[in-house]
């Protein structure tokens, strides 16, 4: 690899310096670094403007052609022996960047939230493993756009590839927590985006921030706060009589077939008769494509019975979280429980987010419940890939953030298995104290 800088005789004083780089019969370019020189201050053995000039800027450009000569020999040295594609334009690009000068006319090429723009809008005709990018997974590209676009507007600044810095990552962390208020996890989503932003951007072979790859540039996660019903609450659920309250009551039916189906809010509100065929529920799942099918067990054929064998109507999410709370203060799931809700954490922005706390359980009920209870009753008492292909999770990881068992009924599950295996080769259970 080699470096040369030359000028040329111009009419004007002042001459351009151009660079050329090349690579055996690799790569050969050449193109204008942008600095200029009075044709008698260069130095074309030295490659550099002579020391006893009087020019005022000597340093300044030599300096910046010494660095210029680094930086090139670094990088292409690092992408050639990656494996990437050194395309024609290569030099051109690096000395821009170098430079940090922008083509206007492709701000996609230097600044972060111009090329996420771009991606969002093509994001529905892209594939991700053979498939089309989910709406979901779209969503979660907007909202972290629209965090970014926030950041920039409160920092005043624009966001170049080379921004996203350890630094960077740090602020964005602190301003998601302490201005916007967002929690670990949803943070974490942010996080998970722009590092695939990252990889996107460094597979185009744009001049994207290597430390987004650092082990601190991570997405933190915690385990969320969230409850479950048992299968005695949800037993108290369904034999409440609800038949003075039509609202409630449809409410309740919807509820039941949440609990007993694992769907998500958004499938089985848009179940109809035509889902169900004899003794089971098959469906698509909205967010991921996966089709589930379900049995029916008795609380949810009790309730199809009940309406003629029609389904309850459905309602927005909004209004079953509304409703489904009255139904649990109702009922009577009063106990204090440590879990989250959302609360207005600033009247003047209006803005609610998720607060832990210790609450009385149905203040904690929201549609989440009905998958959670749903994977939670039935961990330890089927197998585990069962459950997972109805509820449509890909890895026994991602399923496991869904099981809300304590301790102490976990063991209780062990407890029994050991009691049935016993009771199963006919020996005495009771210990006996010697």
């Amino acid at each position: 690899m080699k470096v040369k800088y030359f000028i040329t005789k111009q009419k004007n004083p002042y001459s351009q310096i151009y660079v050329r780089f090349w690579n055996g019969r690799v790569y050969d370019a050449k193109t204008s670094t942008g600095l200029k020189v009075l044709f008698n201050d260069w130095n074309p053995t030295k490659e550099s403007v002579k020391l006893k000039t009087t020019a005022s800027d000597k340093d300044f450009v030599n300096g910046k052609l010494m660095d210029l000569r680094k930086f090139l020999i670094e990088n292409y040295n690092f992408e050639y022996n990656s494996g990437k594609a050194i395309q024609k334009d290569w030099l051109k690009s690096k000395v821009g960047v170098f430079f940090n000068r922008v083509d206007e006319s492709q701000p996609e090429k230097t600044y972060f939230i111009d090329w996420i723009k771009k991606f969002v809008e093509v994001a529905p005709k892209r594939l991700h493993k053979g498939k089309n990018i989910t709406e979901s997974t779209i969503k979660k590209y907007v909202t972290t756009l629209n965090n970014l676009i926030n950041y920039e507007s409160d920092k005043k600044c624009r966001l170049t590839f080379e921004d996203i810095t350890l630094n960077f990552y740090f602020d964005f962390v602190d301003y998601c927590k302490n201005t916007h208020k967002l929690g670990t996890n949803t943070i974490g989503t942010r996080i998970k985006a722009i590092k695939f932003f990252c990889r996107q951007i460094d597979l185009e072979g744009l001049p994207i921030s290597q430390h987004y790859k650092h082990p601190e540039f991570v997405a933190q996660e915690e385990k969320a706060k969230d409850i479950y019903l048992t299968n005695e609450e949800i037993e108290k659920i369904f034999t409440y009589d609800f038949s003075n309250n039509a609202r409630l009551d449809n409410a309740r039916d919807l509820l039941i077939i949440g609990l007993n189906t694992g769907l998500r809010v958004s499938d089985f509100m848009r179940l109809d008769l035509s889902h169900i065929k004899a003794d089971t529920i098959t469906i698509k799942a909205k967010k991921t494509g996966k089709t589930a099918e379900i049995p029916i067990n008795t609380q949810i054929e009790f309730t199809l019975n009940k309406r003629g064998g029609k389904l309850p109507h459905s309602l927005s999410e909004q209004k079953f979280n509304e409703y489904i709370k009255e139904i649990g203060e109702l009922v009577g799931f009063t106990e204090k429980t440590h879990g989250a809700k959302m609360e207005c954490v600033d009247k003047d922005k209006k803005i609610y987010r998720k607060v832990e706390g210790v609450f009385p359980k149905w203040e904690l009920m929201t549609s989440h419940i009905c998958r959670r209870s749903f994977a939670t009753n039935l961990y330890g008492e089927i197998a585990t890939p069962v459950i997972m292909a109805i509820t449509g999770h890909s890895t026994e990881q991602q399923f496991l953030t869904y099981i809300k068992k304590t301790n102490a009924e976990n063991a209780e599950v062990l407890r029994n298995f050991y009691k049935r295996k016993a009771n199963e080769k006919g020996l005495e259970t009771t210990l006996k104290v010697v």
